[in-house]
């Protein structure tokens, strides 16, 4: 998974306190500047807590898509 600038990743905005998309606007060596594109807030992450968040979020969402598609029309499993 790349973390390269102009891309986006979910990550956990600061300021909004939800998880939301993210651009990377620069990288120095492993730490990255990233903005919300919500509420346009600013934070420096490190590149692994960058990915590690984006593999966690893929994963629950994941789960989430799956739950539901083995959900009856009626709501019960």
């Amino acid at each position: 998974m790349e973390l390269e600038p102009g891309t986006t990743r979910v990550y956990r905005c600061r300021l909004c306190g939800v998880d939301t998309p993210h651009r990377i606007c620069r990288r120095k060596e492993d730490r990255y500047a990233i903005a919300c594109t919500g509420c346009r807030g600013g934070a420096l992450v490190a590149g692994e807590d960058l990915l590690l968040y984006q593999v966690q979020w893929e994963e629950e969402l994941r789960g989430l898509l799956q739950r539901l598609a083995e959900t009856d029309d009626d709501g019960t499993p």
